[in-house]
């Protein structure tokens, strides 16, 4: 896999090419040897190591990666950063860095969408998100930036120091696309940005989509320019065909920000140049309907408020709300194509109009509530007859109790689908049948 970065949530900007995918989106974090699954997340805000960071101390750029710089500024139109040093670290020692990198929000997120992710069946309830992403692509990282140290890391065989002469071209456009971040987080501030969305599942990924569209947009100019070729970087990965370990939904939900994103912000870029990205890159998109449907973007078009009611009483005596946020209509989607074909999950999703969900816990118990509205009766109807397609699908035997159909997926989540109402679909994914339907009482009631 050459030429990629992986992200480590808010923290570092080491994204395959993400997030957060945060991810960082999600954003979110990248970690190498993570196998606690169920332990609860630690303090939130409070540093996740002490001591030095792995690789050797930090230094100012080599006059070859200055001048890197310099190209990477007249192609993006950003000014360099008032300072940027560069560590270099040798490939055995990334995951301690990769690690090291992720705080304790960071990893609160991972445990969190973990929890939500199993109930929807993106994720085996033997995998954690955190795991299955350092899968998808640790073993070829070539370059990262950490906005909170301002610090470019360059991976190298044995931690040696490089210059841009000895680097291949596949190394300059991954750390041409380092450089954009760098640029970005400089003007931007995208540590504090990528934290105020860290909560918001399709918030958080629409601003990587944006962070990650922009470096790639111009890691590709970067390679036009100076002649690397069209397979050079961090967009090599995608030739590559998908890896058995890493469940087809968060391959989705990872390539997201580098494909659809991308494309996004190089025909934003080609119509309105650079300053309606840097717009973004200071205001969070709303939503990725705006990436997947682009005409929304100019339309004035926001996504509606939308909530619950707690329900944790109703569940019983131990449940708590762990999280909650927007779901959004990649997500959506993602969801339905797990076995629905491409066309049917699409367009079943495409009317999305706003949505909120609450992910409960209980010991080993856990249990999450969807509500969403779609721009009119109709589509939220077609929505609500593809969720149904789906668990038929995904063999669960299906019934009607008081007109809310409840059923279970084998080896995975019991669900609960309400009948129409309007605009608005509700459904209910729990780890048992009787926390679902303690649910259901308590949304009837509610």
């Amino acid at each position: 896999m050459g030429g990629q970065e992986l992200a480590a949530g808010a923290r570092a900007l080491a994204w395959l090419g993400a997030a957060l995918a945060v991810v960082a989106m999600a954003l979110a974090a990248g970690c190498a040897g993570e196998s606690d699954k169920s332990a609860a997340p630690a303090a939130a805000g409070s540093p996740a190591a002490q001591g030095p960071l792995p690789g050797s101390p930090p230094g100012p750029l080599p006059a070859g990666l200055q001048q890197m710089l310099a190209d990477v500024v007249s192609i993006r139109g950003l000014p360099a950063p008032a300072s940027l040093d560069v560590s270099f670290i040798a490939r055995a020692d990334l995951p301690a860095l990769l690690d090291r990198l992720l705080t304790h929000d960071d990893r609160r997120w991972y445990h969190n969408t973990t929890t939500l992710y199993r109930l929807l069946g993106l994720l085996r309830n033997d995998q954690d998100y955190l795991s299955v992403y350092n899968s998808f692509g640790s073993d070829a990282i070539l370059g990262l930036y950490s906005p909170p140290d301002k610090r470019l890391w360059v991976v190298t065989k044995d931690g040696k120091a490089e210059d841009a002469s000895a680097l291949s071209r596949d190394e300059k456009a991954t750390l041409a696309h380092e450089l954009v971040h760098a640029l970005q987080d400089a003007s931007f501030d995208l540590d504090t940005t990528l934290q105020s969305v860290l909560d918001d599942l399709d918030r958080n990924l629409a601003y990587t989509a944006v962070i990650e569209g922009d470096a790639v947009t111009h890691e590709r100019l970067y390679a036009q320019r100076f002649a690397l070729g069209t397979g050079a970087g961090s967009l090599a990965a995608f030739a590559l065909a998908p890896r058995a370990d890493v469940p087809p939904g968060i391959e989705r939900e990872l390539r997201f920000p580098y494909s659809a994103g991308a494309d996004w912000v190089t025909a934003l870029r080609a119509r309105s140049g650079t300053a309606r990205i840097d717009e973004l890159l200071r205001t969070p998109p709303s939503a990725t309907a705006l990436i997947l449907h682009p005409a929304l973007f100019d339309s004035g078009w926001r996504p509606r408020p939308v909530s619950l009611p707690n329900i944790a009483g109703a569940l019983g005596a131990g449940w708590a709300r762990e999280s909650g946020g927007t779901l959004g209509e990649f997500e959506l989607q993602n969801e339905l194509l797990l076995r629905l074909r491409s066309i049917d999950a699409t367009t079943a999703a495409a009317g999305w109009d706003g949505d909120h969900y609450d992910v409960y816990v209980s010991g080993g118990r856990s249990l999450a509530v969807f509500r969403v509205f779609f721009r009119d009766a109709e589509e939220a109807a077609a929505f609500a007859a593809a969720q149904r397609h789906w668990l038929e699908a995904a063999g669960a035997d299906l019934q009607a109790p008081a007109g809310v159909t409840v059923g279970a997926v084998p080896g995975g989540a019991t669900w609960a689908l309400f009948p129409g109402a309007g605009d608005s679909v509700t459904f209910v994914a729990g780890s048992d049948r009787d926390a679902v339907e303690h649910a259901v009482e308590g949304l009837i009631h509610g």
